[in-house]
């Protein structure tokens, strides 16, 4: 025979059975009064569990596992997502994007002769090329006695097997119709979102390609030094994956309207305005931090050339870290020696590369050459995403 429950146990049962989710893993924290900031507790004090963090949010630490996945679940989106008011700017196929062909000297010292005739008959070379880094504009190839050579300036030939021809980028970044309403940026290396910050790649989820352009709707901080942005719904990537473009303020010392441009170090991007209002974004590669860093500041183009010679200017050809760059195109000094200027000779905008010079697409940098005057601030900077007191 069963005995029935006393009245005052069934009801602890009951109660028991119809606790709200949450209230039974509150039992596992420390003693506090029914205030969740009573006297000599502190936020490190306290285990956040979920039903914590849902009742009593104000009590926990603002980053953490239990945190995040708060903020995560209340991420609303807009339905349907906004689409980028960007003009992608796509040029003739036949046009030139460059307006020289260029080669890179892939065997040195190379000697370089007035005519195929005077290497034919033993006459010395008009000069040679040592070491480092160096790239020609081609005039023309002609043949002289079964041998193709390439003319690369007046009275300049080269064996046509020295040279290697290069391929400029085709990139290019976007003019903006309006102002954006949410950060964007874009891939700068095939990634596979996540679903959850930090989470393993999603296998079903698209895969994102280089130069693909996204729109940043949230982001989350993950100690100790991780940024993790959503692109679309639960699909999350982290920071490496991605140079982002933000808008940003006109700096002190920039007239109202004027126009100017950004140039973000962190990110590799780089934003023309007027005034308050974001016209153009792309992507840079600006120099190497701790070998040629880009200096930051607020500076103004002093100079404007379409085309110009470029070389290290504290050594000379035989040293290792020469480098020799034929009509560069569009270029526009800004600080001493330091330019924003097109980047015929590597497509790895996004990444740092250069030797101190902002490294420009070319078509972006012909686009900013006809836009931005003298005078024209250009403001560099470094902006890390991550919390302030946070991250590296």
């Amino acid at each position: 025979m069963v005995k029935p429950l006393r009245p005052f146990a069934s009801f602890a049962l009951l109660c028991l059975l119809f606790l709200p989710f949450g209230v039974a893993e509150a039992r596992e924290l420390p003693f506090v009064s029914s205030s969740p900031s009573a006297p000599g507790v502190g936020v490190s004090d306290i285990v956040c569990t979920p039903g914590r963090l849902w009742r009593w949010r104000p009590s926990c630490p603002e980053y953490g596992p239990g945190a995040t996945s708060y903020r995560v679940a209340h991420i609303r989106l807009p339905n349907p997502l906004p689409q980028l008011p960007v003009v992608e700017l796509k040029p003739d196929p036949e046009e030139k994007v460059v307006p020289y062909i260029y080669a890179h000297v892939r065997r040195l010292p190379l000697e370089v002769y007035r005519h195929p005739m005077d290497a034919a008959l033993g006459l010395p070379p008009v000069r040679v090329l040592y070491s480092g880094r160096q790239w020609v504009s081609v005039v023309g190839t002609v043949e002289y006695e079964g041998q193709q050579w390439i003319q690369i300036n007046a009275n300049e030939f080269v064996p046509a097997d020295a040279l290697a021809f290069g391929r400029p980028s085709q990139f290019q970044g976007v003019y903006l119709s309006e102002q954006p309403q949410y950060s964007f940026a874009w891939i700068n290396r095939a990634v596979r979102p996540s679903r959850v910050p930090q989470g393993p790649p999603d296998p079903s989820a698209p895969l994102y390609r280089r130069y693909q352009l996204v729109t940043i709707y949230a982001q989350e901080f993950r100690a100790p030094q991780e940024m993790w942005y959503l692109i679309g719904p639960d699909q999350w990537v982290e920071q490496k994956y991605v140079s982002r473009v933000t808008v940003d303020p006109p700096p002190p010392g920039v007239p109202p309207g004027a126009r100017w441009i950004e140039v973000d170090l962190f990110e590799q991007t780089l934003a023309a305005y007027e005034g308050e209002r974001m016209v153009y974004a792309t992507l840079i590669s600006s120099g190497r931090v701790g070998q040629t860093p880009t200096p930051p500041g607020l500076f103004r183009i002093w100079g404007k050339f379409a085309v110009a010679k470029m070389s290290n200017p504290d050594v000379r050809d035989g040293s290792p870290i020469w480098y020799y760059l034929e009509d560069v195109p569009w270029v526009m000094y800004y600080h001493g020696a330091y330019a924003l200027h097109g980047a015929y000779w590597h497509d790895a905008f996004g990444f740092t590369r250069s030797y101190g010079c902002v490294n420009l697409p070319p078509r972006d940098a012909r686009w900013l050459y006809e836009w931005a005057d003298v005078g024209t601030p250009v403001w560099v900077h470094i902006t890390p995403p991550f919390p302030q007191g946070e991250g590296p």
